[in-house]
């Protein structure tokens, strides 16, 4: 049996296991990200790409996508209160 997880390793040695690369903008980053409430949940959608699938005419996103052309860095804060 011995003989036989060698066999299986020695099959594998000449890959080398490449971590896959993670974008480095993100859907989630984005200005143009807009979340609507559906009943219980949550649902993220592209306020500026449009699609004839959904009932408010936005693209329906996954925030873990890599970020398109029209991405834009969303602001960190914002106006203090007074």
């Amino acid at each position: 049996m011995n003989d036989r997880n060698n066999q299986v390793t020695d099959l594998f040695d000449g890959y080398g296991w490449v971590e896959p690369q993670k974008p480095a903008a993100t859907c989630r980053t984005c200005k143009h990200r807009e979340r609507w409430q559906c009943g219980g949940s949550w649902i993220q959608y592209c306020g500026v790409r449009k699609s004839r699938r959904t009932r408010n005419g936005l693209l329906k996103i996954k925030v873990t996508l890599p970020a398109c052309q029209l991405y834009e860095p969303e602001k960190k804060g914002g106006q203090p209160c007074q």
